[in-house]
């Protein structure tokens, strides 16, 4: 990992703020992210459940992340994810901001974000033909 992007990570994780949330691209770390995608559309696929769909993400996402969550050397708790597009599924119903903001208060939560950035929203894809995700009332730095 590069110097210079550890020690803004730590310069970062250093502020007091409310939640710790890394956004980069293309930058290689000591750990892999996992893929929500594969792994939730793996938890979900066939299951034959009374439970609605939406709730059912909802259960299969807590288990995925407390699963994969563990103790970095330099930045502590993180999670690591990346292929998070499966969460703008209609279908699934799935507040992508409450989930960012949950698990990014006790944890690093490092996002691998394919789409584009800019200061206050996140654009799945792109900013023309994407969904946008308002950030501005999060706490994140972006590499």
């Amino acid at each position: 990992m590069d110097k210079q992007i550890e020690n803004q990570v730590l310069t970062y994780l250093k502020s007091q703020s409310r939640n710790k949330i890394v956004l980069y691209k293309g930058i290689h770390f000591d750990f892999t992210p996992i893929d929500l995608g594969l792994l939730l559309a793996q938890s979900i696929y066939n299951q034959n459940t009374d439970i609605k769909l939406s709730m059912l993400v909802t259960l299969e996402l807590e288990k995925i992340f407390n699963a994969n969550t563990f103790k970095h050397d330099l930045f502590g708790n993180i999670l690591a994810i990346s292929n998070i597009g499966i969460l703008f599924e209609p279908d699934l119903k799935q507040d992508i901001i409450r989930i960012i903001e949950k698990y990014s208060f006790n944890n690093v939560l490092f996002v691998k974000w394919d789409g584009e950035i800019d200061n206050e929203n996140l654009y799945f894809l792109t900013k023309q033909n994407g969904e946008k995700i308002s950030i501005k009332n999060l706490s994140f730095i972006t590499l």
